[in-house]
């Protein structure tokens, strides 16, 4: 009797388990965009695209009336830039949802620079001059030089399209993934 009371309750389990598993709960798109969005804001940042720059810096420190000779120097120095979206600054409320025509409409931050690296073993003298009758270019000129190439990059940002391209590739991103949600109709906006 204790046999067929052990099997009775393990058929009966068995059987309530596999009832839960068949009842599988269908979101709506609103519910699954509101999944999705937790989901992405917890990421700090997506990065959608890096750039190598290689960027010459060049000084010439021509003689005065007090100095005989010149001096002249030439760098090459490369960094490393990563833009995207930074998804701190997400707004969840700026998201449409239209479950009747199955449309979305997002607005996202503003790409921006996320990362700047400038590696100093990446950064090279090229040529150097310097008379004879004139003292070499200091560590501290040749630092601030590469700070002067650094600075001269990173105001150059948004003439390199790098932001362009990674809004480009973001608004890409987002519509696969929308469209693997369901959507059909999706516009991405950057504000």
């Amino acid at each position: 009797m204790m046999k067929k009371s052990i099997i009775f309750a393990i058929v009966l389990l068995f059987a309530c388990t596999s009832c839960r598993q068949n009842e599988v709960k269908i979101l709506s798109l609103q519910e699954k965009m509101n999944a999705k969005v937790s989901e992405l804001t917890e990421m700090n940042e997506l990065g959608t695209v890096e750039y190598k720059v290689t960027k010459v810096v060049k000084a010439s420190d021509d003689a005065k009336w007090y100095q005989f000779g010149d001096r002249k120097i030439l760098f090459q120095c490369t960094a490393y830039l990563k833009a995207g979206v930074n998804l701190n600054k997400f707004d969840p409320s700026k998201v449409k949802v239209n479950e009747k025509e199955k449309s979305v409409v997002v607005v996202l931050p503003k790409a921006e620079l996320l990362s700047f690296n400038m590696p100093p073993e990446s950064a090279r003298m090229v040529y150097e001059k310097v008379s004879i009758t004139r003292f070499d270019f200091s560590a501290q000129e040749r630092n601030l030089l590469l700070q002067q190439g650094e600075k001269e990059i990173r105001d150059n940002v948004p003439t390199m399209g790098i932001l362009q391209d990674a809004e480009k590739n973001a608004a890409a991103f987002f519509k696969s993934l929308l469209s693997q949600m369901g959507f059909e109709s999706i516009i991405i906006k950057f504000a």
